[in-house]
């Protein structure tokens, strides 16, 4: 009686375990696939920006004024992911993705020199 005690106290402890664990990589899946998200809109963003003031500086103003619609559409979706990945736990999500992308760009220039 001791033994089937045990058995089902140490199959209990067990299943619980696995069902916390489950749960914390699926999360983390999750948090990983909205933080990759979150870099490309920041490069989208800032590509966007690039070209707008661009266009400011050669006095394309028409341009430059849809090219801002742009830059406030990626920026919206920037904070948007933003702020899921707070919620998720991420502290200062828009930093760390520009910080990211600085190191991508930095290991691509070094690999192609």
């Amino acid at each position: 009686m001791k033994k089937l005690i045990f058995l089902m106290l140490c199959a209990g402890i067990g299943f619980v375990a696995r069902a916390q664990t489950t749960q914390d990589v699926k999360d983390d899946q999750a948090r990983k696939k909205e933080m990759k998200d979150l870099r490309s809109d920041v490069r989208e963003r800032k590509a966007a920006k690039d070209k707008e003031n661009k266009d400011l500086a050669h006095v394309k103003i028409r341009k430059a004024m849809n090219d801002h619609k742009v830059v406030a559409k990626e920026n919206k979706d920037e904070h948007a992911d933003a702020r899921k990945l707070k919620d998720r736990g991420v502290d200062h999500a828009i930093a760390k993705a520009k910080r990211q992308n600085k190191v991508q760009d930095d290991n691509r220039k070094d690999h192609t020199q």
